[in-house]
């Protein structure tokens, strides 16, 4: 059996159920662009390993055994760690480190990605502000909420984009919106419009508008203290 395949079935399927929920056949199928039943067997041959990496019941779904989230949270190690060293050494965008990483995520080994996390001090999220794994499969849980639910007055520092696609990366990349961006929500136009916010950049402040889809992806934590005025 390809490993390829397996870690990003098991990927996949971690991402699916972080809510503790089992992940369905369908979803698991859409995020890899296969069959249903494509998945279904190969669901089926995962759970018969030995150890088992998920347990599948047809019509429940899949759930990843401790074996299967611990290889999952492996490969999102990797992954992680990959694209912080393409950003922060490499010099890559962060809208182009996330399929870099997707090649080269299978390639590392244990010793390597010990290594490379050694080399780059023991980060502890990506540059798209995902929590990074430790080599024991310890992951902090994902803060913040999005900032399409914030209150309008509400002061708040980016801390987390998600899910990550390079072209939303690209358009706050040219709207300067990045993880520690820091602004106050002005306003939010009726019936899912669009959000006002005012954003400090250096020294200054300027105002920004933003769809709601972008919005929801993108998220916050909320500050106590206040932008200065315009």
């Amino acid at each position: 059996m390809d490993s390829k395949t397996v870690e990003d079935y098991l990927k996949t399927i971690y991402k699916l159920q972080s809510g503790g929920e089992r992940a369905k056949t369908s979803q698991v199928a859409h995020k890899l662009g296969v069959t249903a039943g494509t998945v279904t067997e190969m669901l089926k041959r995962l759970a018969r390993r030995s150890p088992p990496l998920l347990t599948y019941k047809q019509h429940y779904g899949v759930r990843l055994t401790r074996h299967g989230r611990k290889r999952a949270l492996d490969v999102i190690r990797r992954h992680r760690l990959l694209e912080t060293f393409l950003q922060q050494t490499l010099g890559l965008a962060w809208d182009e480190v996330h399929q870099e990483a997707e090649i080269l995520e299978h390639c590392l080994s244990k010793r390597v990605t010990d290594a490379l996390d050694k080399f780059l001090q023991f980060p502890r999220s990506d540059p798209h502000g995902e929590p990074i794994p430790d080599a024991d499969g310890r992951i902090a849980a994902q803060s913040g909420l999005s900032l399409s639910a914030l209150a309008a007055g509400q002061t708040f520092r980016v801390i987390r984009v998600q899910p990550v696609e390079a072209e939303l990366l690209r358009y706050l990349k040219s709207e300067q919106i990045h993880i520690g961006t820091t602004g106050t929500l002005i306003s939010r136009a009726p019936f899912d419009g669009p959000l006002t916010l005012r954003l400090r950049t250096g020294q200054s402040t300027r105002r920004c508008v933003l769809g709601r889809k972008a919005a929801d992806q993108i998220f916050v934590e909320a500050l106590a203290t206040s932008l200065p005025a315009e």
